[in-house]
């Protein structure tokens, strides 16, 4: 009985908890709806957080932007940050989070966005969604909210990449939507390279580290070019992009051993990313993880994967912790 009792509570607050959180999010869904600025929203099972804190820094350049810290990615959260807005941005950039089937849809409901970015489909949440092919169905929502507007897909990601359409704009670190990339490079220093396109030059310094990063570089060079941003704008909002925390971020130790902070992924595109970043480095290299949670039934074969990629690529000692 006491635990009927306890299960009969915890219902009762749902429900009177659900209405005031619809009733929130319409308030903020009410308020974008009269906001002026373009809206940029990015959805993927990885990258979200990079994405907009590039965008963000690039585009801020040229425009007035604002986006929400942290991973305000929920109706409450977004709502929580549209509290905080003054009316006079010119860009804001939401990110999307996904547990379910018809989360993406019922925040492009309230975000109302002008131009998407999907930054990948994997294994992400698996628990949740059972299938990869459910939860690339719910990532790609908003390309279907929006339509014939500006969608931008990540082609490194093969899953994204399936799902991609011909109307949307694939980028990629080989480039894309006409802009080519030339001599990329990468170190613990940064990453540089060139991209071109009919008569823009961008030669792209940042300090974020990883090949990887590249195609992001694309992708936020061509919607800063569609917002009228400049040549040397773009160039000087990218060398002010650096490491975000807990993001492949690299730390001197006084003994000259150098840790690649990553501890905020969790996800197999981003391990293959580290992987590939520490096999072009000199010297010893150690990899330390958990291990990669919430992959569901292909737990065992999603680390089988990254196991296989460590020994190709010459990781020397590998260190599990709990």
């Amino acid at each position: 009985f006491v635990l009927m009792g306890i299960l009969f509570v915890l219902l009762f607050i749902q429900f009177l908890q659900m209405p005031v959180e619809m009733m929130i999010a319409d308030r903020a869904r009410q308020v974008l709806e009269t906001h002026p600025a373009l809206k940029i929203a990015i959805a993927g099972s990885f990258g979200k957080t990079s994405m907009r804190e590039l965008l963000k820094t690039v585009l801020a350049e040229g425009k007035n932007v604002a986006a929400p810290s942290g991973s305000y990615n929920t109706p409450l959260g977004i709502a929580e940050f549209v509290k905080t807005l003054k009316g006079d941005e010119q860009i804001l950039i939401f990110e999307l989070g996904e547990y379910y089937s018809g989360d993406i849809k019922k925040l492009c409901n309230i975000v109302q966005p002008d131009i998407g970015v999907i930054t990948g489909v994997n294994e992400a949440h698996l628990e949740k969604f059972g299938s990869v092919e459910n939860a690339a169905k719910t990532i790609f929502e908003l390309a279907d909210y929006l339509g014939e507007k500006p969608v931008y897909v990540n082609a490194d990601n093969t899953l994204a990449k399936k799902y991609a359409q011909d109307e949307h704009i694939q980028y990629s670190r080989d480039g894309g939507n006409s802009w080519k990339v030339s001599s990329a490079e990468t170190s613990l220093e940064g990453t540089t390279c060139t991209l071109t396109r009919e008569e823009h030059t961008i030669r792209v310094k940042s300090k974020l580290v990883g090949l990887h990063h590249v195609g992001a570089f694309v992708a936020a060079t061509d919607i800063a070019i569609r917002l009228g941003l400049s040549a040397n704008q773009i160039e000087a909002g990218l060398y002010k992009t650096k490491p975000f925390d807990h993001r492949l971020e690299p730390k001197f130790g006084a003994d000259g051993v150098v840790t690649l902070d990553d501890s905020y992924n969790g996800n197999p595109d981003g391990v293959k990313a580290v992987i590939e970043f520490l096999s072009g480095l000199p010297g010893r290299k150690w990899y330390v993880t958990p291990g990669l949670v919430e992959m569901g039934v292909r737990k065992a074969e999603v680390h089988r994967v990254i196991g296989a990629q460590l020994a190709q690529n010459g990781i020397e000692k590998v260190v599990l912790i709990r």
